[in-house]
């Protein structure tokens, strides 16, 4: 239904039309919806008679209620019924690269992997299938999009490096930028707990550390677990003296790291010039 949906701008219209309606907040949302996100809109509706339902006043009517609404009312991040408003103790954890440059190696990494598992295939079978339509969510996805436009450029010849080269570019460029915005996201977000990932250590070695650390915060009392989060720092210091708690000691390494990061270098592993795995890929890309 959705993918149908995606495809009718009358459909589209009518509703982005009727969730503006609501209120200022509303409509600002809506005209920054990326095409006809119908997932985004209609999180947008379940916000708008979630908070409308929790506000309802006799001598306020449920529109009222919505136009007068603020950003900050809108977006507190916590929904009506959610687990914490039943009263259970929730602890939200954060997986923190403890190095970002090695991060975005890993993430370099990662991109070339999917390249040599398939991903360009994968992209021209669903594409031929129908199965990303023009201006859909999943075409908007990072990896089918900069595959589509590599695979139906206007210019394309057999046995291009450079333009796969700079797709590949354009891949890993976008996954990293996705990365730093999840972390900066998260830094913003008081109620999770930051966990170091070891990056230099391998993956068995890293994944048991962080549950190990996890599990030590699950064990700290709501009081403790607080200040756990506490942010109040001053040049890697708590305000009153003492050193960080592993959270917060955490979330500001990621942030002051980011100083560095317009000094990153990306560098290919597997899809050198000259690899059997770079031909074997644009191989796949021509067929």
């Amino acid at each position: 239904m959705e993918d149908h949906l995606s495809n009718d701008g009358a459909a589209w219209k009518e509703a982005s039309d009727y969730v503006s309606s609501l209120g200022p907040v509303f409509a600002k949302r809506v005209d920054k919806l990326p095409g006809r996100d119908w997932y985004r809109l209609r999180r947008l509706l379940e916000v708008a008679y979630t908070i409308a339902s929790k506000n309802n006043q006799k001598e306020q009517s449920e529109k009222e209620i919505l136009r007068h609404l603020t950003e900050k009312e809108v977006y507190t991040g916590i929904r009506s019924g959610s687990l914490p408003d039943l009263g259970y103790d929730v602890r939200c954890f954060f997986l923190c690269p403890d190095e970002r440059m090695t991060h975005f190696h890993t993430v370099d990494t990662r991109c070339e992997q999917m390249l040599l598992r398939g991903l360009l295939r994968e992209t021209a079978d669903l594409h031929v299938r129908g199965g990303l339509p023009e201006g859909s969510q999943v075409t908007r996805a990072i990896g089918y999009r900069q595959a589509l436009e590599y695979l139906n450029r206007t210019d394309a010849k057999r046995g291009d490096k450079g333009a796969f080269a700079a797709f590949v570019d354009a891949f890993a460029t976008a996954t990293r930028q996705y990365a730093k915005k999840q972390m900066q996201w998260f830094r913003r977000d008081e109620s999770f707990a930051f966990v170091p990932v070891k990056m230099e250590w391998e993956k068995g070695r890293r994944v048991g550390d962080a549950a190990g650390a996890i599990a030590e915060m699950c064990k700290l009392s709501p009081t403790e677990f607080e200040a756990e989060l506490s942010s109040g720092t001053n040049d890697g210091v708590v305000n009153g003296g003492g050193a960080l708690p592993l959270s917060a000691q955490t979330k500001l390494d990621n942030e002051m790291q980011g100083k560095k990061m317009k000094f990153f270098l990306s560098k290919r592993v597997r899809l050198v010039d000259g690899s059997d795995d770079l031909l074997t890929v644009l191989a796949e890309a021509d067929e």
